[in-house]
């Protein structure tokens, strides 16, 4: 996780209100049979944490990065798992991946989180200790932790397309990050092969025993409208998920997942950017050397994961496409890596996948407007994931 970035503008905002439905994604408050009997178990993905964490940091290329790889491996018996590796920024990284079904469907959902650690703490009290490597319980270990206990029971939900975890490497590495395994994978991606994925969901630093979750932007907000339908059913059906699921605050955060939306992938980050008691976005424990097993919570774990679990039962992330009238054209703008951490060439692929003729004129004159656009109106509040 890192610090401000103010490197996209949601283009269509600037034109036209957002027009997106989600009002024929529906569940029936009155039947809680979907929530009554849910599996995923805070506790096992809380001792996955701890685990990851007994290896010490999983910065990229090192023993400990690599150890968990094979762990991960080890624990995912029937899925179809491939790995890739390539270099960035002097790295050597590898991203992988685990899929349910692979050949049975020709749709999925991906499932991501980022499986290295922070390199340095440079916001730790301790100015002799920010050049060194960070533990991540939280911020590393916790996505992995809810994508490994979820993996126990994805194959019994008879679900109707395939499910893939992506582990990505690299995307909290330097001084000012870019993501670099999710860029990797989104640039090598083919335009067929990102149709083919309905949603790409990130986790990342839930684990939180003060768990404060929010809708994060930018995101696909069909898609953050479903899941908080979501949490408003399991919200009336006992579960109390709303204590720690805020729907009417939102959070500024690029993560990720901002690499599969470059792809046109309806994407959502669901991410704590508050970490610690009372702390404010990106303080606290966040980037310390106090980002330790003992601040993480089998309770904020099991909250995201039946989260997920249940999005995914009942189908919220799928045929999202469908139901959006005009696309979010959006884009990112490099605003040099010095400031953002985030490097887009002209050759990369943009955010702006408009579903019609129609999108893409508005692209065209919001590219216009948007340019005149005094930018440090948006640099208050700005995050990165």
């Amino acid at each position: 996780m890192r610090g401000s970035c103010i490197v996209i503008i949601l283009l269509s905002a600037c034109l036209i209100p957002s027009m997106h439905s989600s009002s024929e994604f529906v569940i029936d408050s009155a039947d809680c049979s979907t929530v009554d009997e849910l599996s995923f178990n805070g506790t096992l993905a809380n001792e996955s944490v701890y685990y990851q964490t007994s290896l010490g940091p999983r910065t990229p290329g090192s023993v400990a990065s690599q150890a968990l790889r094979q762990s991960i491996k080890e624990n995912l018996t029937g899925w179809s798992i491939t790995e890739s590796t390539h270099h960035a920024d002097g790295m050597v990284l590898t991203n992988l991946y685990a899929t349910w079904n692979p050949y049975e469907y020709n749709n999925s959902i991906y499932l991501a989180a980022h499986y290295d650690t922070r390199d340095r703490a440079e916001r730790d009290s301790n100015e002799s200790m920010r050049d060194e490597p960070i533990l991540g319980a939280n911020d590393g270990a916790s996505g992995v932790a809810v994508l490994l206990e979820l993996s126990r029971h994805i194959p019994a939900m008879n679900l109707s397309h395939s499910v893939t975890l992506f582990f990505t490497d690299g995307e909290d590495q330097g001084v000012t990050p870019s993501f670099l395994g999710a860029r990797s994978w989104a640039q090598n991606l083919t335009e067929e092969e990102a149709e083919s994925i309905e949603s790409f969901i990130l986790v990342d630093m839930v684990g939180d025993a003060f768990l404060t979750i929010s809708p994060s932007y930018p995101g696909n907000q069909t898609a953050w409208n479903r899941t908080i339908q979501v949490a408003n059913y399991m919200d009336s059906c006992g579960h109390n998920i709303n204590q720690s699921f805020d729907s009417n605050d939102t959070e500024t955060v690029y993560d990720d997942h901002i690499w599969a939306m470059a792809k046109g992938i309806p994407s959502i980050d669901i991410i704590d950017i508050k970490y610690g008691e009372g702390s404010e976005a990106f303080e606290g424990h966040w980037h310390t050397h106090n980002d330790t097993h003992d601040k993480v919570s089998a309770e904020s774990l099991e909250t995201v994961g039946q989260l997920v679990e249940t999005g995914l039962i009942t189908n919220a992330w799928i045929g999202i496409r469908t139901q959006e009238i005009i696309s979010e054209n959006e884009t990112i703008i490099d605003n040099t890596t010095e400031e953002t951490g985030v490097e887009i060439n002209e050759d990369d692929d943009e955010i702006v996948k408009g579903n019609s003729i129609i999108g893409s004129i508005i692209f065209g004159i919001a590219m216009i407007a948007c340019s005149i656009v005094v930018w440090s109106s948006f640099a208050d509040n700005k995050g990165e994931g």
